[in-house]
């Protein structure tokens, strides 16, 4: 059987068209880029400016509270005999510190709201207990933008501290 001109015009234009899409049958691999990581940058405060997140590494990222501090600057307010701790319940989430301590939630977070007036903050609502037996203060520094959010709670003979320190509020 001999090809007509119209079999032989559609095998060309099959033809045109697998060479335009360059389809030779081999897949061509996709390129992948390694991206180096960013250095910090300024990040965007809620209710404020822009902030750069030195002298620490930077900023936590806060969904429902905001940002803040990925730690505490020094001489920050905690109770006699707080340890440095991991907070080790992931439901806490990133903080700025996190201690362990002596004493019930109650007298721990008494404690707390004392250490936070004397360094110039004062407690907007003090909440709990909540059905873990923790206690949440919400205390503003002098400036009001600057916010700091301590969860005490209770963790077998000790008691855990959780603190968010406000990106809002200054270093030192």
């Amino acid at each position: 059987m001999r090809p007509t001109p119209t079999l032989l015009a559609i095998a060309a234009g099959l033809a045109l068209a697998v060479v335009a899409c360059g389809g030779s049958g081999t897949p061509t691999p996709a390129t992948t880029a390694t991206l180096a990581p960013t250095p910090p940058a300024p990040t965007d405060v809620p209710g404020g400016g822009i902030r750069t997140p030195a002298p620490t590494p930077g900023l936590l990222p806060g969904e429902a509270w905001g940002a803040a501090w990925d730690a505490l600057p020094p001489g920050f307010p905690v109770p006699a005999g707080a340890k440095p701790a991991d907070p080790g319940d992931p439901a806490d989430g990133p903080v700025s510190g996190a201690f362990v301590v002596d004493g019930t939630p109650d007298d721990v977070a008494k404690a707390m709201q004392n250490g936070l007036r004397a360094a110039g903050y004062s407690t907007q609502a003090l909440s709990g207990p909540f059905e873990d037996g923790s206690l949440v203060i919400d205390a503003v520094g002098p400036d009001p933008a600057c916010r700091v959010q301590a969860r005490v709670r209770p963790l077998g003979a000790t008691t855990m501290i959780t603190v968010l320190f406000g990106a809002s509020c200054p270093w030192g």
